[in-house]
């Protein structure tokens, strides 16, 4: 377990002190935990589950969910966030502690851990401060239910969505209406660093924002907030 640990931390070019923040455990149990060291089994799981390898339920039967069948999925690098669009956020929320849908191990997100279609992270727990830019094909009310539930649940402290604006759709009405705050992008978004903009217009569903962190989104004019 130990070497597993370590393994996986360095894949996902982690110190121990960064690992120890997103699982919320001390820097010095991370260490007694990669030596082998006895410890409780509470700090182990929050350990493995930040690092996605956590154990999590699913229902007899169901099929893989997180990549397939996708559409004009987001984690291609053709749909990556723009660059743009990532600084304005981080100097609103800072570096994000995970990022469940990177293209890669080291996408272009800021973030601690990356969860990539390897990872499953549609079935994993999140932690921390989230950024998800979702695969936008008909499993997309699944990643906006689950940042919902994730905040809801207390596991995610914020989560920051960045979606298509179908504001028509079942899942924007029952998890988004409401249920968090909203930027409407101006104009239309050009991912990936590719000349032609999206065929659709964007926005952020922003779960778990204190009013400083909205303010300073309003003063960004990255769009107008709708809640």
């Amino acid at each position: 377990m130990a070497e597993v640990i370590r393994t996986l931390r360095t894949r996902r070019g982690l110190s121990q002190r960064e690992l120890a923040r997103v699982a919320g455990v001390s820097q010095p149990t991370v260490g007694t935990l990669e030596r082998g060291g006895m410890g409780r089994l509470a700090p182990l799981e929050r350990v493995l589950v930040a690092l996605g390898a956590g154990a999590h339920l699913t229902p007899e039967g169901r099929t893989k969910s997180f990549y397939t069948t996708t559409g004009n999925s987001s984690i291609g690098q053709a749909w990556e966030t723009p660059s743009q669009l990532l600084e304005v956020l981080y100097s609103v929320f800072g570096r994000f502690d995970l990022d469940p849908c990177s293209p890669s191990k080291k996408g272009p997100v800021k973030a601690r851990v990356r969860f990539t279609a390897e990872d499953d992270g549609l079935e994993l727990p999140w932690k921390g401060r989230v950024f998800v830019n979702p695969p936008y094909g008909r499993g997309l009310g699944e990643w906006v239910c689950k940042a919902r539930s994730e905040f809801e649940s207390g596991d995610a402290g914020l989560v920051v969505l960045l979606i298509p604006a179908r504001t028509e759709t079942s899942y924007w009405h029952r998890h988004v209406a409401g249920k968090a705050s909203v930027w409407f992008i101006e104009g239309r978004l050009k991912f990936g660093g590719g000349k032609q903009s999206a065929p659709f217009p964007s926005a952020l569903v922003v779960f778990g924002a204190t009013s400083e962190e909205k303010e300073r989104l309003d003063r960004s004019a990255v769009g107008w907030r709708a809640t």
